[in-house]
């Protein structure tokens, strides 16, 4: 009786409201992303699974998300500071979304299905695929993504972890706003 007590003040409205000024939040975030880059990276290394160029970005993505997670352990104790925080957080789950939507035509062939190429198109001042070929190097042309899990593929559960990420900080989001507007008043 007291597990689901607990369960359903977890899930209450107001409850989710001010989770992003706790550790946990962020520490769940950022081990999120390093699962799924860890993931990426067994497929890639050990199963010998090629990231193509959609990959390479959706991989970028993820670690953005990593290390706002990482700066948002500090900025949560100053409530300005968390929204903007909460605010870039939903910013880059929208980025990964689109490029997760991306992957999706190419998955199902939606339209035209996509173009991509076998250089990522990274700026010159950060060439991240000759920082980090490991991570971040094309070696493969787009093509559907491999299955995970009970028939599901890399981009199916991308695209449900990005609407878990965009979910989770909107309602981050809404309780930031909220908190700065009762210390206002």
């Amino acid at each position: 009786m007291k597990i689901k007590t607990c369960v359903m003040e977890f899930f209450a409205w107001r409850n989710m409201q001010t989770h992003w000024q706790h550790s946990g939040f962020w520490l769940a975030i950022a081990m999120l992303c390093l699962a799924l880059d860890g993931g990426a990276l067994f497929y890639q290394h050990v199963l010998e699974i090629y990231p193509c160029e959609l990959c390479i970005y959706v991989r970028v993505w993820i670690v953005a998300i990593f290390l706002l997670c990482i700066a948002g352990l500090v900025l949560k104790r100053f409530a300005i500071a968390g929204l903007a925080a909460n605010l870039a957080g939903l910013g880059l789950s929208i980025g990964l979304a689109k490029e997760t939507y991306n992957l999706l035509v190419v998955e199902y062939g939606w339209g035209d299905g996509g173009a991509c190429s076998f250089f990522p198109n990274f700026p010159e001042w950060a060439p991240l695929d000759q920082w980090m070929p490991f991570l971040f190097q094309v070696q493969e042309v787009c093509k559907a993504t491999p299955e995970v899990l009970l028939g599901i593929s890399m981009a199916d559960a991308l695209a449900i972890v990005s609407i878990l990420l965009i979910l989770a900080f909107g309602i981050s989001c809404f309780g930031s706003v909220r908190q700065l507007m009762s210390k206002s008043t």
